[in-house]
């Protein structure tokens, strides 16, 4: 009996090791925003979308925006 416990504890470990994906949270809108890079048209770096303001037609960053 001791070593069917021993044999089941075993192979639930295996299974949590190598078989079990860890969960992974659903990334919001928000999240997939901010990984989008823009160009920014006055200092040409690349900027989160959401850090991005469209001035004229142009998308000028947030560093540019405030120090304008």
């Amino acid at each position: 009996m001791g070593k069917l416990i021993l044999f089941l504890i075993i192979i639930g470990v295996v299974y949590f090791l190598f078989f079990k994906k860890p969960k992974v949270e659903n990334n919001n809108s928000s999240n997939e925003e901010s990984e989008d890079l823009i160009m920014c048209d006055k200092c040409k770096t690349f900027t989160p979308k959401n850090e991005i303001r469209k001035i004229n037609g142009k998308n000028i960053c947030k560093e540019c925006y405030d120090n304008s």
